[in-house]
């Protein structure tokens, strides 16, 4: 990996979502993929499932997520200026929340350090991904009154083919 990241145009920005169990147990090869990551300045991005698995799944959309989500321990080390999350909650919005917590306090943090993170929320669906995201920013925003308002999402039309 090292060699395909100093190939890259060094005038882009590089993430790598990590889903190997060996990084998250073995220190040592944590610790040089930190350093092969920071040495191309690409970002380390957590996919943190903890939320998800803390329980059995409830539904059909969870199971499905159960087979498929890696089950890894929660990372939130950032290498660069632009940390990246992705964080999968549960069906339930309640759990999502109290399961993000964490990411709150975390992002609240690396903004008053100067960095420019990004947050992708989801659950098993997907459904409500959107109004959860403007909740996660809000919930920011209340440690972080300086921080801006997302903007009203623009109204959208019915699509249709005429």
């Amino acid at each position: 990996m090292a060699g395909f990241l100093r190939g890259l145009p060094r005038s882009h920005r590089y993430a790598v979502e990590v889903r190997h169990r060996a990084f998250f147990d073995d220190e040592r090869s944590e610790r040089l993929l930190e350093r092969v990551l920071a040495d191309a300045g690409a970002e380390w991005i957590p996919f943190d499932t903890t939320t998800l698995f803390q329980s059995p799944p409830t539904s059909d959309a969870e199971r499905d997520a159960w087979t498929k989500k890696p089950r890894v321990p929660r990372r939130s080390r950032a290498l660069t200026d632009r940390p990246i999350v992705r964080y999968l909650g549960r069906d339930s919005t309640e759990r999502t929340v109290e399961g993000w917590r964490h990411w709150v306090g975390t992002v609240t943090g690396w903004l008053r350090e100067g960095r420019s993170p990004t947050v992708f929320i989801h659950t098993p669906d997907n459904a409500d991904a959107l109004p959860l995201a403007r909740r996660f920013h809000d919930e920011v925003r209340a440690g972080l009154p300086e921080l801006d308002p997302l903007p009203d999402p623009l109204p959208v039309e019915p699509l249709t083919l005429f």
